[in-house]
């Protein structure tokens, strides 16, 4: 392997960030006589990719491809010209997210490499076809205007063109294309090590950050380490703070960062406002983050999607379970490896109108509606903890052995020497 060339459209602040920051280290970590270079459209940090040991290059045709754009077969031919200047045959080509549909002249482009013999790893973190507004957008552009046929520039059938995935889900979407298992691996992100636990005992840390946050000490302390975001489903999250806020204080750490995330955050937070439903929001940012995982009694997570899954794992690291909603298609791969959980539910089962419904296929409206019901409604709330046992036992478990039998298998599957193992195994398929 000469050279390493990632390709992503933008080295903004964020998850594919993170990991291409994780490959870059890896690679230089464990193979320094390989050179890596990066391209993309916009980097916020470019000092932070070469920092790591490579080389940067920024050129905005990259950058996500605005739906609003004209001229489309120049704006192609400049990308081309672009790609073949700095490209080469012996190159491997490592792309995140390269069919998600941001820049359906960059997919086209890169399979006219792929074509030419250039060799491809398509990583894949997101997929266009779940998200209808994305793969229009694909259509729109190589199918209708540049008239190819969509299959086959998104998944051409060549011994060169390889793909990652982050989990076994997404390898059988895959296979169920009618792409060859020979060229689907496993590439599971590996997990930061850096976070280091405090030397100051759980317990000192919770009575400090219960005394900055002004919460009773007493209590048991429950974090929701993330972003709020539609997906994350912050609703069953204030449901079960309303249910059990008696014995427990509900923490949530982060406030979205995109602007159309903001007004439904804003409104939950008014909403709990308004019934008098304790949550501290934007905890993480009145307090060291991590100092906060490391005192949390536990970190809940109400995810209803997920790429990889980072929420199951990285609270261990601090000695911190793990308890909430289960997505057996992105947990399936970390229980394969031994680790285990001692309380996850894979429905919140609401009565509604004689019918049982899971609480996320409820609208915001209809969401804020069943809590205040629930609330306000001792048969409602008793209807609601005889469908959901598990609510009784959430917070009422004895993690015991299981953290460090976890945080150790978890030190050692998802470290960044096995990511760069598998890297090693993938780009060899190109070279041999």
């Amino acid at each position: 392997m000469k050279r390493i060339v990632i390709i992503h459209y933008h080295l903004n602040p964020g998850g594919v960030m993170r990991i291409i920051e994780s490959q870059i280290k890896s690679l230089t970590d464990y193979f320094p006589s390989i050179r890596v270079l990066v391209i993309c459209g916009h980097c916020s940090y470019p000092d932070k990719i070469t920092s790591l040991g490579a080389e940067i290059l920024i050129h905005e045709k990259l950058n996500y491809l605005p739906e609003e754009k004209t001229h489309l077969e120049n704006e192609y031919q400049e990308l081309l010209k672009f790609l073949n200047d700095h490209l080469k045959k012996d190159d491997v080509i490592h792309i995140h997210n390269l069919n998600l549909g941001k820049n359906p002249l960059f997919t086209l482009a890169i399979s006219e490499f792929a074509y030419r013999g250039f060799n491809i790893l398509n990583h894949a973190h997101d997929f266009a076809e779940d998200r209808p507004v994305n793969w229009q957008f694909l259509e729109s552009v190589i199918g209708n205007t540049f008239k190819k046929e969509l299959p086959r520039i998104l998944y051409p059938d060549l011994p060169n063109f390889l793909h990652a995935t982050l989990n076994s889900f997404d390898k059988r979407r895959l296979l169920n294309y009618g792409i060859q298992e020979r060229k689907i691996f496993l590439l599971p992100n590996p997990v930061s090590l850096n976070h280091l636990v405090k030397d100051v005992p759980a317990t000192e840390l919770k009575k400090r950050i219960c005394m900055q946050l002004n919460l009773d000490p007493e209590k048991k302390l429950i974090t929701y380490p993330v972003r709020v975001i539609r997906r994350k489903n912050i609703g069953e999250y204030i449901l079960l703070a309303m249910l059990l806020s008696d014995t427990a204080n509900w923490l949530v750490t982060q406030p979205p960062k995109n602007p159309i995330e903001i007004t439904p955050y804003n409104r939950w937070k008014n909403f709990c406002k308004e019934e008098k439903i304790e949550v501290v929001f934007e905890a993480g940012t009145k307090v060291d983050f991590e100092e906060l995982i490391q005192a949390s009694d536990c970190c809940v997570t109400t995810s209803i999607k997920e790429g990889f899954g980072m929420v199951y794992l990285e609270p261990w690291l601090f000695n911190t379970p793990v308890v909430g909603r289960d997505l057996p298609h992105i947990t399936e791969d970390i229980k394969n490896t031994g680790i285990e959980f001692p309380l996850l539910y894979e429905a919140f089962k609401i009565p509604v109108q004689n019918r049982i419904v899971d609480f996320p296929a409820l609208s915001e409206a209809e969401q804020q509606s069943v809590i205040v019901k629930i609330s306000k409604d001792k048969t409602a709330r008793n209807a609601v903890l005889t469908e959901n046992p598990f609510i009784r036992k959430l917070l009422n478990f004895n993690a015991g052995s299981t953290i460090e039998k976890n945080r150790s298998l978890i030190i050692t599957e998802y470290s960044l020497l096995n990511y760069a193992k598998r890297l090693e195994e993938i780009y060899k398929k190109f070279t041999g």
